[in-house]
């Protein structure tokens, strides 16, 4: 667990690093932009297709269909009139990204799963587990499981009598996972979530002392109540919520 535990904070603390030297780029490139050395071009829109570039490629290292095609979308949009295309944005071009983020996911979606599934058995070998989300509500009862969401729903209620680690994936859908009925039996259980383009929804025991760990990028993070943490017990949620929503509610 602990390995895992730094594994996870060094991809973060990577993740962070890229983000932010995008982030930095693009505050450069406004202010130079503004000061009028870009001539005609817009400081802002220099800025934003930094941001779409960072996108495509986070997205094409994580094999992101919806992110390398809608960041190509919007890029689209944005240099319509110099790329002569202007007849078919933005809602055409918008929705050619729609369906075929959803034609690749189809596609592909066994052998991305097939993939990620074999990461997880090799981290925890010997344990018992659950390797994906295969209907729309399930009970879990695993100390350490996953659930990968795309273009769908689904509802997970964790019963889990020592939970250890969960890890959350949702793209261009909604999930919702119930921890009121969980325990933690160490002392300490982390979610890893990843939310792109749709919702998630954590209902976490108020008892717990939760930390939120989660970066936004263009996405948003919003608290429901507040932990108590009378318990004890430490429920760590890291990852990121990129243009979605992430909602965690204190039951």
């Amino acid at each position: 667990m602990k390995g895992l535990v730094n594994e996870m904070k060094d991809k973060i603390r990577r993740k962070n690093v890229f983000w932010g030297i995008f982030l930095l780029a693009a505050a450069a490139f406004i202010i130079i932009g503004g000061m009028g050395y870009f001539g005609d071009v817009s400081g802002w829109t220099i800025s934003f297709s930094i941001l779409l570039i960072a996108w495509f490629i986070e997205s094409l290292l994580k094999l992101r269909w919806g992110g390398m095609l809608f960041s190509l979308a919007f890029g689209a949009i944005l240099f319509d009139e110099a790329l002569g295309i202007e007849s078919i944005t933005p809602w055409p071009v918008l929705g050619a990204a729609l369906l075929g983020s959803i034609g690749l996911n189809m596609i592909f979606k066994k052998k991305h799963e097939d993939h990620i599934s074999v990461d997880f058995n090799i981290e925890h070998d010997n344990k018992k587990r659950n390797n994906g989300c295969l209907s729309d509500v399930q009970v879990e009862e695993d100390e350490m499981f996953r659930c990968d969401v795309s273009f769908g729903s689904s509802v997970k209620y964790v019963n889990s009598k020592s939970l250890k680690l969960a890890d959350l994936q949702n793209a261009f859908g909604s999930l919702m996972v119930y921890f009121d009925n969980a325990e933690i039996s160490d002392g300490k259980a982390m979610a890893k979530v990843d939310n792109a383009f749709g919702k998630m929804t954590l209902f976490i025991p108020k008892e717990w002392e939760t930390r939120v760990e989660v970066t936004k990028s263009f996405g948003n993070v919003t608290e429901v109540g507040r932990p108590t943490g009378e318990s004890g017990k430490v429920f760590v949620i890291k990852g990121e919520s990129a243009f979605g929503q992430l909602e965690i509610q204190y039951i």
